[in-house]
């Protein structure tokens, strides 16, 4: 059994301080993992745009991508992408 995390990658622009976020992790099989992400993807709902006029998601090789259409125009993309837990270092210790 393996561990899978579904990253975000956040798109370009005012308050995306960071690139990527981790949405979720799942312990399971690779196929497990693309089922429970895929409703999670489905589901998202991004900050931007706003007042969105239209959301195309899509399927790549590794994940998806969610862009928004703004009213006030300008396209949002959102990267989700699947990664496997290689290595960790353990639990973190303050």
């Amino acid at each position: 059994m393996a561990r899978w995390a579904l990253m975000m990658e956040n798109p370009p622009g005012p308050g995306a301080w960071h690139l990527f976020e981790l949405m979720a992790t799942v312990d399971g099989t690779h196929d497990e993992a693309v089922e429970r992400f895929a409703e999670f993807v489905r589901l998202y709902r991004p900050k931007h745009p706003r007042y969105p006029v239209r959301m195309r998601r899509y399927r790549t090789a590794d994940g998806w991508m969610v862009i928004g259409d703004g009213s006030s125009g300008g396209s949002f993309p959102y990267r989700f992408s699947i990664s496997e837990l290689e290595w960790d270092s353990g639990p973190i210790t303050y």
